[in-house]
């Protein structure tokens, strides 16, 4: 399939503490990208009320728990999420905010499974296409956010982070002329393989 015919959905998630067992979403936003182009206009935010808050989690995110507390349970936002999650979800360590959404909705008792794309892992490709093998400083998403010109402020919002990942993956595609999801594919493929050996 042409990359330009796929859909795709920039996803983040903030959370309490980044065990996935333990900890839950406080906050969540999607942002589509069809024909390698970017929906503002379509994004979706939403806070998520937790079970249990951790307030040391604040530091991170910024979100407190005075602000949680009109927000809407996961359940409550459950359907939503799943109607705008139609396509390959991007993200900067994006098995992360997978996993959160894949435990909130086997939770519920809804099945979730969605192909992933995660920028950190192109950006490697890319580096070691250059023979320059990046150190993690150099992934985290500041570091990429500085390297592609963008003006990174907000970090930490979901909304903001979701859009810097959303602007460094179209950056990506098109710098490298990436021209099928099965390339894409096939590069986070031999990626992974890499990583395991």
């Amino acid at each position: 399939m042409l990359i330009h015919e796929a859909n795709f959905v920039a996803v983040d998630v903030e959370t309490t503490g980044l065990n996935v067992r333990r900890d839950e979403i406080v906050a969540i936003a999607m942002i589509p990208i069809v024909n390698m182009k970017i929906l503002l206009k379509d994004a979706f935010f939403s806070l998520v009320k937790p079970v249990k808050f951790r307030i040391e989690s604040m530091k991170y995110h910024g979100i407190s728990d005075v602000e949680l507390e009109e927000a809407p349970l996961f359940e409550e936002i459950a359907e939503e999420v799943l109607s705008r999650c139609k396509g390959i979800l991007v993200g900067h360590c994006v098995e992360i905010d997978y996993s959160f959404l894949e435990r909130a909705f086997k939770r519920l008792g809804k099945p979730f499974k969605r192909s992933r794309v995660d920028i950190v892992e192109i950006e490697k490709w890319i580096r070691h296409k250059t023979c320059h093998g990046p150190k993690w400083e150099e992934l985290n998403l500041d570091a990429l956010i500085n390297y592609y010109g963008l003006k990174g402020c907000f970090r930490h919002n979901p909304l903001a982070d979701a859009f810097f990942a959303a602007q460094i993956f179209q950056i990506q595609i098109m710098s490298q002329e990436i021209k099928t999801v099965e390339h894409l594919m096939e590069i986070l493929s031999h990626q992974k393989v890499c990583l395991s050996i």
